[in-house]
């Protein structure tokens, strides 16, 4: 018996024949640091459910601090011919050449949370400079215009900590000519390190009045040493992090910004997943922030002639956690930058 088709229906059979069972997920690569810090582990979590929610496949490898371990992971991408690589640097200027090799092959490259400049790459950074100088304004208004206050740092040449010292610093010396910062400390974002740097303040400047943190691990690390000494010292600081909430509810700590783990490793799986697909965006892109602060905190600095849009301390504990909301697939490219 002879069976007979029609040209159409072969055709059909052909493609069901040779089609795979599925489309081929697109592949994201990713370099970090590592993989063990909390804030790792908590962005690869949050990162992992961008990647369901955009429906592509996050591949996570760890560098464990190499800096030789992270460039191999990146030709590695390279090889797989990943759609889009994402790198957390360990140094910003070393990685150039095997990024530009990895945007020469037409793989996407985000460099996140530092600015590196290799040509074709993109950067997802915070809007830091704007958020510090209003968090150093609000310790301004909050120590009366005067006193004496300390900065921690991170690592000099990272550009976050970099331009989070910067704004805090100009705004401190343009508004309160009469708040003396009496010492800035790189701590490597080591709690070791801000820890000493609080017990040589304190023993130093027994009327230390205020610590500004450009990371909440720091603030973290400081009051514990201000509480064990007895001292009134009102804090400020960045990230969001829940530690820092009862700090904010007793006035301890006068204002946060919220950036979060969960909402950085969501927000930067989001961009990767969009440029992997397509869209496009500026190279650097700015992720969207909160400040947090108590109600009567806030309602003191309006006093003092300080305006500004907050989230409570119960909502940052919500808002930690809605990044689907904030930064998922439904929303528009513009969603993922404010600037």
């Amino acid at each position: 018996m002879t069976l007979k088709i029609s040209l159409a229906s072969a055709a059909l059979l052909a493609t069901a024949l040779t089609a795979p069972a599925h489309a081929q997920e697109t592949t994201l690569g990713l370099a970090a640091i590592d993989l063990q810090n909390s804030f790792f582990v908590r962005m690869k979590e949050a990162g992992d459910v961008a990647a369901s929610d955009y429906g592509v496949n996050a591949s996570w490898q760890s560098a464990e601090g190499s800096l030789e371990k992270q460039v191999a992971i990146i030709e590695n991408f390279v090889n797989q011919g990943v759609g889009a690589i994402l790198v957390d640097p360990l140094d910003k200027n070393a990685l150039v050449p095997v990024i530009q090799s990895a945007t020469e092959a037409g793989i996407p490259v985000i460099t996140m949370g530092n600015k590196v400049e290799a040509g074709d790459n993109y950067s997802t950074l915070y809007p830091d400079y704007e958020n510090i100088s209003v968090v150093a304004e609000a310790m301004g208004h909050a120590l009366g215009g005067s006193g004496q206050i300390g900065l921690l740092v991170g690592t000099r040449g990272n550009f976050v900590s970099d331009t989070r010292e910067q704004g805090f610093v100009d705004t401190m010396a343009e508004k309160f000519p009469d708040i003396e910062i009496v010492g800035i400390e790189p701590t490597a974002w080591d709690s070791a390190r801000a820890t000493n740097a609080a017990q040589t303040w304190l023993a130093t400047y027994p009327e230390l009045d205020g610590i500004g943190c450009i990371s909440d691990s720091m603030c973290l690390a400081a009051s514990a040493v201000t509480d064990a000494m007895g001292s009134d010292v009102l804090f400020a600081g960045y990230d969001g992090d829940g530690e820092m909430h009862s700090m904010l509810e007793d006035g301890s700590m006068v204002m946060d910004v919220l950036t979060g783990a969960y909402r950085v490793g969501y927000w930067n799986i989001a961009v990767a997943a969009r440029l992997a697909a397509g869209e496009e965006m500026d190279r650097d892109l700015f992720m969207p922030t909160f400040f947090v602060t108590s109600d009567d905190t806030a309602a003191m600095l309006k006093d003092a002639g300080m305006e500004f849009e907050y989230i409570t301390p119960e909502q940052a504990a919500v808002e930690a956690e809605n990044y689907t909301e904030q930064l998922g697939p439904q929303l528009p490219t513009a969603a993922m930058s404010v600037q």
